[in-house]
């Protein structure tokens, strides 16, 4: 399994490879320095293994109450808890997808795989074919919206409909939201609460990142919102103290910062500049460029462009380890103006130099 940010086996200066927000204020600086120092402070007690002050946070800035929140060390180690929670014999998976689903289900014994495959000529979205791959023997599936790596929200209409056939047919739904915020759809405010969504289907379980939002991988942060029922079971399948001082510290001052969507939409309005830049540059030096929704963009080249770019020590991820892609597929991460502009430059001399 591959993911991106292979920065221990390689010599990298700007990493591509992982999608993470490329924004950043004085304001959200001064509060992860106030997280850090109060997350050590409290590094020589244990934390509090029911969460009160972090879940009440979420809650606050979701408007769900605190009992319909967990957090975990990532929204990773959230999803194998579910998926050993929920148990599932035959599990659906919207293909190409993040490797972490699979990675959780395979933990399940005996249980089946089913693989929805999106199609290029189609852009990869997701199409109401994927309500015929629901069927009676399916227990359990996994949507991300955006989906990863294509980087394209869940049209609203669409996923109601999966949701109505999931609740007909007693399916369990993980709808991984991980890089939503960072997304079109967060701005366009089209879908549902999260509190109206669990509200109506019993069977659904959100999980989302703070890790992408935040530009933090190395500081694990990740939360689910389900029924109060569901929390309330899942956490049976997590270790007592799954979070430390540190992360909960800044869960809790990063929900009160984020509160008021302001942050997220100034950092769209920089990811939609510099998405725009990148897959108009892209297609003019003749990559075809999928259209995306998210923080990062597909992308579809003949040449072999990784080695090339790694030897000027920038990493990009290779897409043909995902289920419907090959090696001609590459998925790169939107940043900034000078990091983007590099990467272009760069490109534009490999190309000329074939």
């Amino acid at each position: 399994m591959r993911h991106g940010g292979d920065i221990y086996n390689n010599s990298v200066n700007i990493d591509f490879s992982v999608s993470l927000n490329p924004y950043a204020t004085d304001e959200l600086k001064a509060v992860m320095g106030e997280a850090v120092t109060e997350g050590m402070a409290s590094a020589g007690v244990y934390p509090d293994s029911e969460q009160r002050a972090v879940r009440s946070a979420i809650a606050d800035m979701e408007n769900v109450e605190p009992e319909c929140v967990y957090t975990g060390s990532g929204a990773s180690e959230l999803l194998l808890a579910i998926a050993r929670m929920c148990n599932p014999k035959n599990a659906l998976l919207i293909e190409p997808c993040y490797s972490g689903y699979g990675y959780a289900l395979n933990c399940i014994r005996d249980c089946g795989i089913k693989r929805h495959l999106l199609k290029e000529d189609e852009g990869f979205c997701l199409t109401e074919d994927v309500l015929a791959a629901l069927t009676e023997e399916i227990d359990m599936v996994f949507l991300a919206d955006p989906n990863n790596p294509t980087g394209r929200n869940i049209d609203g209409s669409l996923l109601e409909k999966i949701l109505d056939r999931a609740s007909e047919l007693n399916i369990s739904v993980v709808l991984d939201r991980s890089f939503y915020m960072l997304s079109d759809a967060y701005i366009k405010s089209t879908d549902e609460k999260c509190s109206k969504l669990i509200s109506k289907y019993k069977n659904l379980y959100i999980t989302k990142s703070f890790t992408k939002c935040f530009a933090l991988p190395g500081i694990r942060m990740g939360y689910v919102i389900s029924s109060a029922d569901n929390v309330f079971k899942l956490i049976r399948h997590l270790p007592e103290w799954n979070i430390s001082s540190v992360s909960n510290a800044f869960m809790r001052r990063l929900s009160g910062f984020a509160k008021d969507g302001k942050f997220f939409k100034d950092s769209m309005e920089m990811i939609k500049a510099e998405r725009d830049f990148l897959t108009r540059e892209l297609s003019g030096i003749g990559f075809e460029v999928f259209k995306s929704d998210a923080n990062y963009l597909l992308i579809k080249c003949q040449e072999n462009i990784y080695e090339k770019l790694l030897s000027q020590k920038i990493l990009v991820r290779k897409c043909a380890d995902f289920h419907g892609l090959d090696e001609r597929f590459y998925r790169i991460a939107v940043r900034g103006r000078k990091e983007n502009n590099l990467l272009i430059n760069n490109l534009v001399t490999l190309i000329t130099d074939l």
